[in-house]
């Protein structure tokens, strides 16, 4: 099974390394810090090498809250420090490992050496997550160079508490470790796809901890026609509420929807609201440009953006789509905000209901030049009402533009608003702009 999950994720690339030796140490408590060498845990790299010997490569995880090659922490409840290594034997290797040291008669001894299914480790957890006091871990093995496909390893101690043991691997290309059902101990969620007689499926997945092994709580398909996930976020609104996963996630170069799943306890299964059974599609959350997902409002709820519509006259060479911001709440999709947004320049425009149905938008890209138009309330074109420009920071002159109201001052430079004798007629001044034009999220 070890051989077939390996090869599974090479044939996948050609090995590229990245661990660094230059990440040797980091100190867990402070990852700006310069990385350390042997002076903090001398005697632990001492027992290390001479189990190892010298010629290693330490690997740190990329992502998640260790970002360590050595993770030094009180692991089992005992009082008492210990300490996990990722490493590889050598700059050339393309299997990564985990080493499992604790302290017995006052020196470092290792109680397992684990290889891994990767040559990186994405992402590792260290909880507790079924409340005997030790901890399991959790570890994303990955491939240089492929983000699709990731090995999950869970591993949790044998009953002597001395030495841990493999009780899980899943492919997967998205993992938390979180309180999916809210009853106080953490579960594994995860995304991985499926591909049976040709036909690839997508789920979202959650494991738990039952005894000596690790068991499927519940499952749910998702939209499979995805590129690649690009961020997870979590959303507890309330006490009450279900802990909520907003995945964004590229469909092709540019397409972008946003998966929210939730564990629903009426029912005791996981959910996919925005999953369309019969065209096994998500299209309630799809944009034609990459947004983000985000919490546009601070109201703690997350808000998703969806495109579905053009502001202004369709058939108008460069126009716009219309951005609404949905989320999602008592089994219904509810429109929070309606924006134009300009994701290549870093700005939205928010325009209320009557400025939806009389107002355009023409997008000049190769002059980073957006004019804002009234129409006939059938996209018909009346008046230029006002431009919003976006000037690099080495243009910027305040002389020069000086006819122009600056909303935005970013690093890469200013967004700024020229209003027309047609846009001052119809009541539009510095302050309107200033309130309707604000950064991306």
């Amino acid at each position: 099974m070890r051989k077939l999950l390996v090869c599974m994720i090479l044939l996948a690339c050609v090995l590229l390394s990245s661990c660094d030796s230059s990440k040797i140490i980091r100190p867990v408590e402070s990852l700006l810090a310069p990385p350390l060498y042997h002076e903090e845990y001398k005697e632990l790299v001492d027992a290390f090498y001479e189990k190892t010997g010298k010629d290693i490569v330490f690997c740190s995880p990329q992502e998640g809250d260790y970002r360590s090659a050595i993770i030094v922490e009180d692991i089992d409840s005992d009082g008492e420090n210990e300490a996990l290594i990722f490493y590889r034997d050598n700059a050339d290797s393309s299997v990564a490992r985990m080493s499992y040291l604790n302290v017995v008669d006052g020196n470092w001894v290792s109680r397992g050496t684990y290889n891994g299914y990767g040559n990186e480790i994405k992402k590792t957890f260290i909880t507790d997550m079924d409340g005997d006091g030790n901890c399991e871990f959790v570890v994303i093995w990955s491939v240089s160079g492929v983000s699709t496909s990731n090995i999950m390893s869970v591993y949790r101690t044998s009953y002597s508490f001395d030495e841990y043991k493999e009780i899980s691997n899943e492919m997967c290309t998205v993992c938390e470790v979180a309180d999916v059902d809210g009853d106080a101990a953490e579960e594994i969620f995860y995304l991985n796809q499926v591909t049976v007689s040709g036909i690839s499926q997508r789920y979202a997945r959650v494991m738990k901890i039952s005894g000596e092994t690790v068991v499927l709580m519940g499952e749910v398909k998702v939209d499979p026609n995805i590129s690649s996930y690009t961020s997870v976020k979590t959303e507890k609104s309330s006490g009450d509420a279900p802990l909520k996963f907003y995945i964004d996630a590229l469909k092709g170069d540019s397409q972008m929807i946003t998966e929210l799943i939730y564990w629903d306890n009426e029912v005791a299964e996981l959910c996919a609201p925005f999953l369309n059974g019969e065209t096994m599609a998500n299209t309630d959350t799809l944009r034609y440009e990459p947004i983000a997902s985000a919490d546009i409002n601070n109201d703690g709820i997350i808000d998703i953006p969806s495109q579905n519509r053009v502001l202004g006259n369709e058939a108008d060479e460069g126009n716009v789509y219309v951005t609404d911001w949905i989320n999602y709440s008592d089994d219904e999709i509810r429109t929070i905000d309606t924006t134009v947004v300009n994701f290549v320049d870093g700005y939205m425009i928010h325009l209320d209901e009557d400025e939806i149905k009389t107002m355009g938008v023409r997008n000049y890209s190769a002059q980073n030049c957006w004019i804002i138009y009234s129409t006939n309330g059938y996209g018909k074109p009346v008046s230029e009402l006002y431009s919003v420009l976006k000037v690099t920071a080495d243009r910027w002159n305040e002389e020069e533009f000086n006819k122009y109201i600056s909303v935005i001052e970013k690093e890469d430079g200013v967004v700024c608003v020229y209003i027309t004798q047609s846009g001052t007629t119809s009541g539009i001044d510095s302050k309107y702009v200033k309130s309707r034009i604000s950064k991306i999220p």
